[in-house]
């Protein structure tokens, strides 16, 4: 699999929050030659099951990365220009980007702002305004008018740029770059013999409110899960604790949104393979699908792994491509290792009260 080509496949299509029809038929594609069933739900989560060597009831091991980008929305038509709501997206970066407009047709467009000239000497040092920007076709008012409605969607326009190395850059790698993640895991799995069956889960919705994670989780009804996502990676004003130097591996969330036992043992792995990993303490909420996921059916055993990008929630998202081929090594060795035993023990036992008094 060709980790670079497949991620500017996934980063160059488009996937909002409530609309991932298109990145589901892709992901779809992809899971095909990996999976032994592949299907996607009413939800557009698309599942894939590679079932595992050992013999039935077999151990159940849901990966989840989820498909969804951030996106925009048009609140309102404004003679040729068009007013928008956003989710997620920083206003300082939306100056200038081109844009994709998904109405009756889809229109390219630009975002665009008054000339400095024309602002205040304060509004030129602050944060725009979102209700000052404005999207423009180039279209007049009467063709904006049959083309474009209230509630149509937006997507910033970013091709895929490679930088030097292993380096890359584009949008929605938050979180494209978890579900090629997962896509490489799958196929080094296919080399590799593993007890339990291995569900792949490309969940929707994450960036607005976890709905395909919740939705997912019912239906697989895993015994272990674990979600992939990105997480912040140093940069100029971000502080050393909490954001990861790019390349420096697979970063392993631990806190009590994550089942400790899990986390433990992807941190065994790392080890003995001796593969670069961090560790992120996540003290409360982890901000991934992991919060739903842990809660789901009765309680799932659930882990974190992350990868660090710059620049997130922005169009020109960076990432170093062998944090992804590290973390799927992690991941299809923690596969290969995740049997029955295993499973057990993450069981709850009440203590032996006897053999503690005797102690």
């Amino acid at each position: 699999m060709n980790i670079k080509s497949t991620l500017k496949q996934l980063s160059e299509m488009d996937g909002p929050s409530g609309r991932e029809h298109a990145i589901a038929g892709l992901i779809s594609q992809l899971l095909e030659p990996l999976c032994d069933e592949v299907r996607t739900d009413a939800m557009s989560n698309v599942i894939g099951l590679k079932r595992g060597d050992g013999p039935d009831p077999r151990p159940r091991v849901m990966l989840m990365a989820h498909s969804d980008e951030i996106q925009m929305m048009v609140s309102a038509i404004d003679g040729p220009f068009l007013r928008f709501v956003q989710l997620s997206y920083d206003p300082r970066v939306l100056v200038g980007q081109e844009v994709m407009v998904f109405g009756r047709r889809k229109l390219r467009g630009v975002i665009g702002d008054r000339p400095p000239h024309l602002m205040w000497p304060r509004e030129r040092r602050q944060m725009p305004d979102i209700t000052d920007l404005v999207i423009d076709t180039g279209l007049d008012a009467v063709a904006v008018a049959e083309y474009v409605q209230v509630g149509d969607y937006v997507l910033v326009e970013r091709p895929f740029m490679e930088l030097l190395g292993d380096r890359v850059a584009g949008k929605a790698f938050d979180n494209r770059l978890s579900v090629v993640t997962m896509l490489a895991t799958l196929d080094q799995l296919q080399r590799i013999q593993h007890l339990c069956d291995v569900i792949a889960v490309a969940s929707v919705g994450e960036e607005f409110n976890g709905l395909g994670a919740r939705t997912a989780t019912f239906q697989v009804q895993p015994d272990i899960a674990i979600a992939l996502d990105v997480t912040f990676g140093k940069q100029p004003g971000a502080d050393d604790i909490g954001s990861f130097d790019l390349g420096c591996g697979p970063v392993i969330g631990i806190g009590p949104n994550l089942d400790g036992r899990v986390t433990d043992k992807l941190i065994d792995v790392g080890k003995n393979l001796e593969i670069p990993y961090e560790i992120e303490p996540l003290p409360a909420s982890s901000g991934t699908d992991a919060w739903m996921i842990q809660v789901m059916v009765g309680g799932i055993p659930t882990g974190l792994v992350g990868i660090a990008i710059r620049n997130m929630h922005s169009p020109v998202e960076v990432a170093d491509l062998q944090d992804v081929s590290r973390s799927a090594r992690l991941l299809s060795t923690f596969l290969g290792e995740a049997d029955q035993a295993f499973v057990d023990q993450l069981a709850y036992h009440l203590p032996d009260f006897e053999e503690e008094e005797a102690v």
